[in-house]
């Protein structure tokens, strides 16, 4: 379903941003597409005042670029964004499983070991959005391991930069749904026998092979343009 359906006039401002959020990350509003404040009005149903706050939010949020006169644009997905953010997230997230490791907490270690028990291949197609919403959900679960706020705070930033990254690729590489449950699969396991060095090891390896196809499948489309 379209995430740019008319909504009701109730807290209006942060449905408003949240479906151009929504729509921006799931590729929806393709990058360097123009944003026209009168014309997503329309298609949202509300006024131009809540879709100009809204897109002055995302622009804050680096989702979105302005174009002064011109308007917005969705924010360019370069190969260098890539790097960045992969970067950040392998000097964040692997601090949750550290911590994880020195400061034992048994629910948590259930909670990850177990988290993906509800999936098995082939994932269908129709459950993709709901694997991608606990592919996310995983992500953030280690990092709240850490139990450091500030940690917490920053990672928060790029979450959106994160799940914009995990629908793209998944457009992109075939079968990579499948491999992204195994190496996911490869962390919790590990985490449920306590060995939480092997599971840093194969949290790097998921970010790694990530990183790499998302850059590989940018690539191919610079190609073929």
């Amino acid at each position: 379903m379209s995430a740019l359906q008319p909504i009701e006039a109730v807290q209006l401002g942060n449905r408003t941003f949240d479906s151009l959020r929504q729509a921006i990350i799931n590729g929806e509003l393709v990058p360097g597409e123009p944003l026209r404040d009168r014309a997503l009005g329309a298609m949202l149903g509300v006024s131009r005042t809540p879709v100009r706050e809204a897109l002055h939010r995302l622009e804050h949020a680096g989702l979105v670029e302005s174009r002064g006169r011109s308007g917005w644009v969705v924010a360019t997905f370069t190969e260098q964004d890539v790097r960045e953010l992969f970067e950040l997230r392998r000097a964040l997230e692997p601090l949750g499983l550290q911590r994880l490791e020195d400061e034992p907490d048994a629910d948590a270690v259930a909670e990850i070991g177990t988290f993906f028990d509800a999936y098995a291949h082939p994932v269908p197609t129709d459950r993709y959005e709901e694997y991608f919403a606990r592919d996310h959900a995983f992500h953030k679960r280690i990092v709240q391991c850490s139990r450091n706020a500030r940690l917490q705070h920053f990672y928060a930033v790029i979450e959106s930069h994160i799940d914009r990254g995990r629908h793209f690729l998944s457009r992109g590489a075939v079968g990579r749904v499948d491999a992204n449950l195994d190496e996911h699969l490869a962390v919790s396991r590990a985490v449920a026998e306590g060995d939480f060095s092997r599971a840093r090891r194969e949290l790097l390896y998921h970010l790694d092979m990530g990183e790499q196809l998302m850059i590989d499948h940018l690539r191919k489309r610079q190609a073929s343009t």
